[in-house]
């Protein structure tokens, strides 16, 4: 039976144990095995035949471990319980393996101990690993403590796991703290505590939750802290497979020393850039915008910003574009300053005229890396070459006049300044007129007049020197009544002397603001205009006098001084220059002689004085009723000479009548009754080649109307000539 229970007992063991991984064997009481698996046959290197049939001594290379667990085989006085040893056990081929058993009391059923149920694991691997990780950890700790860097490694829990030396070196006053298993944010406190950090503008719990939430972030970005005695570590910290961080802290102060001297350095190389009016651009060669100064900013309308990091050629027009991008590419492929002098429109609205310089900057190898371009403003050295040259030739000219050259000076102004309005004034007490003008559409017509205190030309002729604004509004302008009245935002005067008087001013203006202000050229060329200007009216003035004193005498010569007609001598010239063109160009006319009926009568009845009254009376009325193109002169005594341009004998005759009816309703005096005229008509022909017969002709007809009765009008025939003939 026993036997039988024994089989049964090996039978559930097989079942239960058999084909675990792990070696599993049972013993009895005398601590005979009686049940080995298949994994302890492969542990113990024998037959689980041989196994059975052996006592547990066999097993144990060292005795004093049997005899140790011999204990587990008395009755306990409570129920037994698990205990795991380790053992060296000794193989079936005589080598020995340390393993770790545990063990666990079986019973039978009056509760009497049987045996024991031992699993062993074999922890051969486990040691070699360990030793090997023991051996990582060293090279781990030799390796760390070779590097310059600090090295810091936290778990997951935010705990210390290893760091080096050079990391207890860095913070030297945190380190007591630095130990493994203490947190990262009470190393942080204890270093704060003793004035570690240098935390700037922040309090201390500020930057300690700044310092925090960075380390936890953990992404691998670059964080740089200042140590409270100068020194400057830059740190990087990444998360780890495992949920920890690693650190590596480097000493970049003597970096941050040598970056530090640069950045000055920079600063003041950009601050002599800045000082400067030229636009200086550090540029890739592909373009890209290095560096740019105030004037660069101010030129491509953007901030320092928005200009660096982009193609700084794109903000020009396409044209503009095409032509810098040929220089520069020239400068990069010859690797030399290359200069041009160009008219580029800028982003600014301004168009300029620059000298630029390309100066490529060369590698140790040769090889073009930046391009310095330096562009220099020369707009105003242009333009006043351009206008001095203008001014030069229109002052040296014979072929304009007086106006036409302060009207053409006028639009050489507005071209050099680049304003519409271009005006030059006279100013006499408290007015103001438009003497000359330049304006695109004639809004400003000479002789226009306004108060003086009304325009900006009163600030004008207050001031020392030229006056000028290019924004009005942002200026103490703003607050004159010309800009309240007129708007204008640019505006530029300078006061015109004639003769070491003032005569009024020279001023250009614009309701638009001037994107250039004025220059200190600009201000000398408007003096320079002033100075012409009163030079020229001046001169204008004595051509003026002279003129008139000519004028004066040829009248002299020409007019008679009675009645303000022309005299004998000056109609005859001009009578016979009539008859030129009437041979030239068949422009017909009439010649009308004219004599005063019983003049002499007059004169003896009522004196001369009332004889020079009826003429004075008689020729003024004729005038008054002649156009331009007639000609009307005394002859002699009371007779008078008229020819009618451009009439036949009939029209001749019609305008006779009216200007006989003329003279007896206007040319009566209060000594005299009515005055009457007789009037002889003949008008030219092709047989009239001196004006003398024309004359001769017009006065047969006059003779004709007196012997007729008088106050008539006759026209040449003729039978008339023959009459007088005979």
């Amino acid at each position: 039976m026993e036997k039988n229970a024994d089989q049964t007992i090996t039978i559930d063991l097989e079942t239960t144990f058999g084909n675990l991984p792990e070696s599993v064997l049972v013993t009895n009481a005398e601590r005979k095995i009686v049940f080995a698996n298949r994994a302890t046959k492969e542990l113990l290197r024998l037959s689980r035949t041989e196994i059975c049939a052996s006592r547990t001594q066999r097993f144990f290379a060292d005795p004093k471990q049997f005899e140790e667990l011999g204990r587990l085989y008395r009755q306990p006085e409570t129920g037994g319980s698990k205990e795991a040893h380790c053992i060296d056990l000794r193989l079936g081929d005589g080598t020995i393996a340390k393993v770790e058993t545990v063990t666990a009391p079986l019973y039978d059923t009056q509760n009497n101990l049987s045996g024991l149920l031992v699993i062993i694991r074999d922890t051969r691997e486990k040691r070699a690993l360990e030793e090997q990780l023991t051996a990582v950890a060293v090279t781990l700790e030799e390796a760390l403590d070779a590097i310059s860097e600090g090295f810091a490694l936290y778990d997951s829990d935010d705990r210390l796991v290893i760091c080096n030396d050079n990391y207890r070196e860095i913070y030297t006053s945190s380190a007591p703290a630095i130990f493994p298993g203490n947190r990262f944010e009470d190393i942080l406190r204890f270093g704060l505590g003793r004035k570690q950090y240098s935390t700037g503008d922040l309090s201390d719990e500020d930057w300690l939750a700044d310092r925090i939430r960075r380390h936890r972030n953990c992404d691998g970005s670059v964080i740089e802290q200042r140590l409270e005695n100068g020194r400057w570590l830059r740190i990087s910290e990444t998360k780890t497979t495992s949920g920890g961080i690693a650190g590596i802290r480097a000493d970049i102060t003597e970096l941050k020393q040598a970056q530090a001297k640069a950045e000055r350095a920079y600063a003041d190389l950009a601050l002599i850039a800045d000082s400067l009016t030229v636009s200086i651009n550090e540029l890739l060669p592909d373009g890209t915008c290095l560096f740019t100064n105030e004037t660069g900013c101010k030129w491509f309308n953007a901030s320092a910003e928005e200009l660096i990091g982009k193609p700084l050629r794109e903000r020009l027009c396409a044209q503009d574009r095409e032509i810098v991008s040929r220089h520069a590419a020239r400068a990069i492929e010859e690797r030399r300053a290359v200069s041009a002098e160009l008219n580029l429109q800028f982003p600014d609205g301004v168009h300029r005229d620059c000298k630029i310089d390309w100066n490529p900057r060369l590698t140790a190898t040769g090889e073009v890396d930046r391009l310095v371009v330096m562009a220099t403003d020369i707009t105003d050295r242009k333009r006043t070459e351009t206008t001095l040259a203008e001014v030069y030739s229109l002052t040296s000219s014979r072929e304009l006049g007086h106006k036409e050259k302060i009207d053409e000076f006028l639009r050489i102004g507005c071209r050099h300044y680049d304003l519409p309005f271009g005006i030059l004034s006279h100013v006499a007490d408290n007015s103001y007129a438009i003497v000359n003008a330049a304006s695109p559409n004639g809004e400003l017509v000479p002789g226009t007049e306004f108060q003086l205190a009304d325009t900006y030309c009163q600030l004008t002729l207050q001031a020392t020197e030229p006056l000028a604004t290019t924004k009005a509004s942002e200026s103490n302008f703003a607050a004159h009544p010309c800009y309240r009245n007129f708007g204008l935002e640019t505006y530029i005067g300078c006061p015109v002397f004639v003769d070491g008087l003032i005569y009024g001013t020279i001023n250009f203006s614009s309701p638009q603001a001037r994107k250039r202000d004025f220059s200190v050229s600009d201000r000398q060329i408007l003096r320079r205009f002033a100075d012409w200007m009163g030079h020229e009216i001046a001169r204008q003035r004595d051509h003026q006098a002279l003129l008139d004193a000519k004028i004066n005498l040829e009248r002299i010569a020409s007019v008679d001084d009675l009645t303000q007609t022309m005299n004998r001598r000056a109609f005859m010239e001009q009578a016979q220059k009539e008859l030129m063109r009437y041979r030239r160009y068949n422009q017909p006319f009439t010649c009308v002689m004219m004599d005063i009926d019983h003049f002499k009568l007059i004169n003896d009845r009522h004196g001369h004085a009332t004889g020079d009254d009826v003429l004075k009376k008689f020729a003024a009325t004729i005038m008054a009723s002649l156009r331009p193109v007639d000609v009307f002169g005394r002859i002699g005594g009371e007779e008078f000479c008229l020819l009618l341009h451009g009439t036949s004998a009939g029209d001749a005759t019609t305008v006779c009548d009216r200007l006989r009816l003329s003279i007896i309703a206007n040319c009566s005096t209060e000594n005299c009754g009515p005055v009457t005229c007789s009037m002889g008509l003949a008008t030219v022909c092709e047989s009239d080649v001196e004006f003398s017969s024309l004359m001769q002709k017009a006065d047969t007809a006059l003779y004709e109307a007196k012997s007729s009765g008088r106050n008539r009008c006759v026209v040449y025939t003729e039978s008339q000539s023959a009459a007088v003939a005979e």
